[in-house]
């Protein structure tokens, strides 16, 4: 069977095998779903910023999960793979599509129910409620539709725009940033006096803001307070 991969000084650099890729992928895969969808419900940490961090935590929930997969279903899996000892993955090659659903189920499927129910089990046991957006800036225009923005500058200066589908918000964890795709001119008490002419926009940084306001459009704001 040929071999892929780096070698140098006599040791493999990367998986040099598919078994060899696929014991890789088995130890690390699991860990990679529940840290994903765990990561999605409660939001990042700021432990888990930095790849090596991400790396081990990935590792070692996958590693712990292996271990129950082993105690629960060992012989099962052990079965799946090598098949009556013709040899590594004999058995997958055999029944291909009960490998796949072994692999669905115990890659994807529990780690991610694992993570969800500690999800769960947290907000319910929390002193307060946890919000899993990460800042206040993505809180505010996470799932925003289309609506007014104006925002004052530290330099005491105006600015308004229309925020649209061709505009852009930057998220976390980079720095604060806003691009409206219609600048509009605003007067010293903070007015809208009409749209620029010939405008193509304007970007704003959050860290030169001061006060920031979202205005929906007049129907809009009619059915909102309708609504409450």
């Amino acid at each position: 069977m040929a071999t892929y991969g780096a070698r140098g000084c006599g040791t493999t650099m990367v998986p040099g095998t598919v078994q060899q890729l696929t014991v890789l992928l088995i130890l690390v895969l699991p860990g990679v779903f529940y840290q994903a969808v765990r990561e999605r419900l409660r939001g990042p940490l700021a432990t888990e910023q930095e790849p090596q961090n991400r790396l081990v935590r990935a590792i070692a929930a996958g590693a712990l999960l292996d271990t129950l997969y082993a105690v629960v279903a060992g012989p099962w899996l052990v079965r799946l793979l090598a098949g009556d000892g013709e040899g590594p993955l004999a058995g997958v090659l055999r029944r291909p599509r009960e490998a796949g659903f072994a692999a669905l189920l115990l890659i994807v499927a529990v780690p991610s129910a694992l993570a969800w129910a500690e999800a769960v089990w947290r907000r319910r046991h929390a002193r307060a409620q946890y919000e899993p957006t990460p800042t206040a800036w993505d809180a505010l225009f996470r799932d925003r539709g289309s609506c007014f923005v104006r925002v004052r500058l530290k330099s005491g200066l105006w600015v308004g725009g229309w925020l649209g589908s061709r505009s852009a918000v930057s998220a976390y964890p980079q720095s604060g940033d806003l691009y409206l795709q219609a600048q509009y001119r605003v007067g010293p008490d903070g007015s809208f006096l009409g749209k620029v002419p010939g405008t193509a926009g304007v970007y704003v940084r959050a860290s030169d803001i001061e006060v920031l306001e979202v205005l929906l459009p007049p129907s809009a704001g009619a059915a909102g307070e309708g609504g409450g």
